[in-house]
């Protein structure tokens, strides 16, 4: 990717360069005008976004069929409108039936989506014993099955971790904390990443490295 020549271009690219340095101020200094001025600026242009998008959605999933003879679209168009009494607060209890309509089918459409994967085939993979001979695989097969069921041991909060489960709830506790380092790690690295990107973006805004 060559370094854009278009006016408009150079000019986003700067702008982009600006904006960042005055994201970053806050963490390298400390909370200022600027760092306050680049967040509202981020909540207001992704506000405004948001709302575009979700008024096309209405009229593109919506208001155009409803237009077009099919009666049913009606039936969410009402409910979306609802949504708007909780800014009424004589009419704020409307708003119940819309949100616990869409509470209750984004849980019904999260567990339908959640056992198989998370519990139903996590159980299967425990149980089911590897089918080659490498030492790894059997290696992997008792760590994972090891370490589930010590885990969950360790969270039999109506036993005292005594006598038999000692050991075994001990274990998982190790098991636990290896988990719990691993994924701080990762969310370490990941924050780094994200950090040398804004680095590389930065060398080559000012042309030091190419883009």
């Amino acid at each position: 990717m060559a370094y854009p020549t278009a006016t408009l271009d150079v000019i986003g690219l700067w702008v982009g360069w600006f904006l960042m340095l005055m994201i970053y101020s806050y963490p390298l200094y400390k909370e200022n005008v600027a760092y306050r001025a680049a967040e509202h600026m981020f909540i207001g242009v992704t506000l405004a976004i948001t709302i575009i998008t979700n008024f096309s959605n209405v009229m593109r999933m919506c208001i155009t069929p409803l237009t077009q003879g099919n009666i049913l679209m009606i039936v969410p168009l009402v409910l979306g409108l609802l949504m708007f009494t909780m800014l009424i607060p004589e009419y704020r209890w409307l708003s119940r039936y819309p949100v616990a309509l869409l509470v209750g089918a984004g849980f019904g459409l999260g567990i339908r989506g959640t056992i198989k994967p998370n519990l139903q085939d996590a159980i299967i993979d425990t149980i089911t014993a590897p089918t080659g001979g490498a030492m790894i695989d059997w290696f992997n097969y008792l760590y994972v099955a090891v370490g589930l069921i010590c885990s969950i041991m360790y969270f039999m909060l109506t036993f005292e971790h005594s006598g038999p489960l000692k050991a075994p709830t001990r274990i998982g506790r190790l098991f636990i904390m290896v988990g719990l380092g691993a994924y701080f790690g990762n969310t370490v690295l990941f924050r780094f990443t994200m950090l040398t990107g804004r680095a590389q973006y930065f060398l080559q805004v000012l042309k030091l490295i190419p883009m």
